[in-house]
């Protein structure tokens, strides 16, 4: 019985080591992705942390129409602090900057958050619109 499954165990490994050098030498590639592609990627990182960011501002409006909202580490749930509504949020390590303090005019916001991966910064609007930040 421990003969067949060591056997089992050394033959899995074995074509999963396999497959897995077969794949990285057909993915080898000397050309680089399209500008496109990269901002693809770089809105992936971000957007997760963008929209958990959102979900967390759209929590604390859902009781009170606060003109201003923290997202911070540092708290396990929701509480009121110097007069604002802070949220719990924890940005990811594919986020360099989230945005920290979320001000809302007459139920609009927006949310920026830096991509680790490049430096780009992309937005989220109350409405779960993802886009590229306008450079000031």
């Amino acid at each position: 019985m421990k003969r067949n499954t060591l056997l089992s165990v050394g033959l899995g490994l074995t074509i999963a080591l396999t497959g897995a050098a077969g794949l990285t030498g057909c993915s080898s590639s000397e050309s680089k992705p399209a500008a496109s592609t990269q901002a693809a990627q770089s809105t992936a990182d971000v957007a997760g942390d963008l929209t958990t960011a959102r979900q967390a501002v759209l929590d604390a409006l859902k009781d009170k129409a606060w003109a201003q909202v923290m997202l911070a580490s540092d708290v396990k749930e929701p509480t009121v602090k110097y007069g604002l509504m802070v949220m719990p949020f924890v940005k990811t390590a594919k986020a360099e900057r989230v945005t920290g303090t979320v001000s809302i005019d007459g139920g609009k916001f927006v949310i920026e958050a830096v991509s680790a991966a490049d430096g780009t910064t992309w937005q989220i609007d109350q409405d779960g619109t993802i886009t590229e930040a306008k450079k000031k």
